[in-house]
């Protein structure tokens, strides 16, 4: 197999509606070099190219996001369709699990981002997907995200 280095960003966000917040965004994505961002915490319900374009760089020309649920939660992937061919494999309203395949080599890998709830019983659902999770042996994965798991 080749090796290829991919710069996947990933970041909680902590909401996208604030103009303000949309040149800091921007300049962290150039910044990390990333052809695909992961960002948790949008606080949106709902999501479109447009939009997306206030604060991501414009090679950034395709993505899949998980919707908030109220004032919580929300996940956003983009990605450049020159580098990449995404299909999404499955949502949740906690993560959400894509198949990745290099345009370059045809690498192809699993790409999960999760936004974890922190409260039950929901958390408990995150915990037993996590759990079930099939990851072969050879298998490559990334596994990203805000887990919000925390020890007292």
């Amino acid at each position: 197999m080749n090796s290829r280095s991919w710069n996947v960003l990933c970041w909680n966000v902590c909401g996208i509606n604030d103009s303000d917040k949309w040149d800091h965004i921007r300049n962290k994505i150039e910044e990390s070099n990333a052809n695909i961002f992961c960002l948790q915490e949008t606080i949106k319900e709902d999501l479109d190219l447009r939009f997306i374009q206030k604060f991501a760089p414009k090679r950034f020309d395709k993505f899949d996001f998980c919707p908030s649920i109220g004032a919580s939660g929300g996940i956003l992937v983009c990605w450049v369709s020159s580098y990449f061919n995404i299909v999404t494999l499955e949502k949740q309203h906690f993560a959400i699990r894509l198949s990745v395949i290099s345009t370059h080599d045809l690498s192809s890998w699993t790409l999960v981002v999760v936004y974890g709830p922190c409260r039950q019983p929901a958390r408990d659902l995150f915990v037993n997907w996590l759990f079930d999770l099939d990851i072969g042996d050879d298998d490559l994965w990334l596994l990203i995200g805000d887990f919000n798991f925390y020890r007292i």
